[in-house]
């Protein structure tokens, strides 16, 4: 009785080692069917900022994983003024950006501002806004 114990013992540990080598699936394993989320501080969507010569960009990140890259691109409306483009690999659940942008122009304008997080496998959340700088 003892023997039969012993190799039924051994043949568990076994088959528990080398599950990955059977295809037995991990139950208790976790799947990521969430994108991540943002919230825009500021400058808020369709608000007016007057008398400025840079805007303070602030975006937080966020999912319930891992975030694996953040993206963030402006740009005048009416393309007068190069595309800025900013990516980052984040590698955590959590992403605070933080930027100071120069404004190309005393001008009234309005941009457009893409931001766009992707995590480890692949969901992806993106928003595009506007805001007009005085």
């Amino acid at each position: 009785m003892k023997k039969l114990f012993v190799i039924g013992l051994i043949t568990t540990t076994i088959i528990t080692a080398c599950r990955d080598e059977f295809n037995i699936p991990e139950y208790d394993s976790y799947v990521d069917s969430n994108s991540p989320s943002f919230e825009i501080i500021y400058p808020s969507v369709d608000t007016t900022i007057t008398g400025k010569d840079t805007i303070n960009f602030e975006i937080i990140c966020k999912d319930d994983y891992e975030i694996d890259s953040f993206f963030f691109e402006i740009q005048p409306a009416d393309f007068s003024s190069e595309l800025f483009t900013y990516k980052t690999a984040v590698n955590d659940s959590i992403y605070i950006f933080n930027l100071s942008y120069p404004l190309p122009t005393k001008d009234s304008m309005r941009y457009e501002a893409y931001v766009k997080a992707i995590d480890v496998v692949g969901n992806s959340n993106n928003k595009v806004y506007f805001f007009t700088a005085k």
